[in-house]
Parts: structure tokens; C-alpha cells; sequence
């Protein structure tokens, strides 16, 4: 890796900074900067609102230039941990080709922004994953709200089955449903923390006992809502 600016690529610009390589939506790149997204992104994260503190992530609500952002920094875990993904990909590149997979499949999730992977030496050390910041409570939060009427909120369980469903006709399971990885976003449900996100088996039979597995994991949730 050498220094320098991030190099076109479509939409998108390439980022391949030393000590750091990754994509970012052209858009948001001239209105940010690469300063904020590589060196300054750190502290960055510190100063916003924390979402989540975990052992495996780190996720953060930043306001950059006046666009309130979410950034998840996945840690180092470890060499071996860091060696297996500087050859498979990071995570954070991951869930960048997964949102814009499914965007491209038209299901609501945040518009990805950028990922960013920084090494030390030829070894991925850290990285992140940036996306628009979708507001409104999390499909939990809507579900046991006692003032939203019943039939709203059959409804959007009706558009997660909906969502499942459109996901194992393109070959792909969830993995990942909890409720509070939905967000109730005026009329829809936005899907976020794509990390479990797997392509299933192409044969039908398969693909659909991922699908019912994928509705049932979800139903079983509902029903503990509605006791």
C-alpha cells in the first residue's frame, strides 16, 4: 500500500491510503473528506453517541459535516483472527457488498456509505463499516408499544415474512432476527446488521428449509410479544 487519494470506481471512490484500503460512495467522500474516514475516524467514534460496546464491535452515531451517520468498528481479536480475514475479506467489506446486494434487490435497509480496512503491515487489523442512519423505534420497541393499533403492527410482521420470503427466492437467509435489528421507519421495516447474512444452498428444498427456519426463529419472537 502507498499513500494517496482514493481512485474512481463507478459510483464509489477507492480508498487506498496507507494504512488504509477500502470503498466509499463518491457523494458522501467529497462531503466528508478522506481525512474524517481514515485518522480522525476513531475519534470520531468516540465522541458520538455509543449504540454498542461489545467484545466483537464497536458502534457509534456520528454527526460528519452535519450527517448523523452510524459507524461499526469491528476489533482485533487476536493473530489468528486477523490472519483469517485479511484473506477471506473483513467484515466490514462483507456488509458493505451485502447492503448493496440488497439494495439492488429492493429491500429496505440503511444506504451503505463506505467500508474501511486498516492494516498493520500485510495484516488487517481493524475495520469499518459506515451506512446512513435510519431513525425509529426497533421493530421490538413498535411491538410492545400498547398505543400502536394491533393492526399496524400485524402488518409489519406480514412485511418481515414478505422480506424472508424475498430473500430465499434470490437464495439468501437472514440468519440474524432479532427485533432489534429492524427499525419501523414510517411505513416500512428497515433491516440493519446484516452480519449473519448467508447465501443458502440453490436447491429448492434447501432453500426453503432456511426460509421456514428464518420465519419460524422470527414467529417464535412475535408470540412472546403478544403474551
Amino acid at each position: 500500500m502507498t499513500e494517496g487519494s482514493p481512485r474512481k470506481g463507478g459510483k464509489c471512490e477507492i480508498i487506498k491510503r496507507d494504512p488504509w484500503e477500502g470503498m466509499v460512495d463518491r457523494t458522501f467522500m467529497e462531503r466528508v473528506g478522506l481525512e474524517n474516514l481514515t485518522e480522525k475516524l476513531d475519534d470520531a467514534m468516540r465522541r458520538g453517541k455509543i449504540l454498542k460496546d461489545g467484545s466483537k464491535s464497536f458502534v457509534s452515531l456520528v454527526a460528519m459535516e452535519g450527517r448523523e451517520v452510524v459507524v461499526k468498528g469491528y476489533h482485533h481479536l487476536g493473530w489468528v483472527h486477523s490472519l483469517r480475514h485479511t484473506f477471506q475479506g473483513s467484515r466490514a467489506k462483507r456488509a458493505w457488498k451485502t447492503a448493496n446486494h440488497l439494495c439492488g434487490l429492493g429491500v429496505t435497509t440503511p444506504r451503505p456509505l463506505a467500508y474501511i480496512d486498516e492494516y498493520r503491515g500485510f495484516l488487517l487489523w481493524k475495520s469499518y463499516f459506515i451506512y446512513e442512519y435510519v431513525s425509529g423505534p426497533s421493530l421490538q420497541d413498535f411491538l410492545e408499544d400498547s398505543a400502536v393499533p394491533e393492526k399496524q403492527k400485524h402488518r409489519r410482521i406480514e412485511q418481515v415474512i414478505e422480506v424472508l420470503s424475498h430473500l430465499s427466492e434470490h437464495g439468501l437467509s437472514h440468519g440474524d432476527l432479532k427485533h432489534t435489528n429492524m427499525i419501523c421507519n414510517g411505513d416500512a421495516v428497515v433491516f440493519i446488521d446484516l452480519d449473519a447474512l448467508r447465501q443458502t444452498f440453490p436447491i429448492g428444498f434447501l432453500k426453503r428449509h432456511r426460509y421456514e427456519k428464518d420465519k419460524a426463529r422470527f414467529l417464535r419472537d412475535v408470540r412472546l410479544f403478544e403474551r
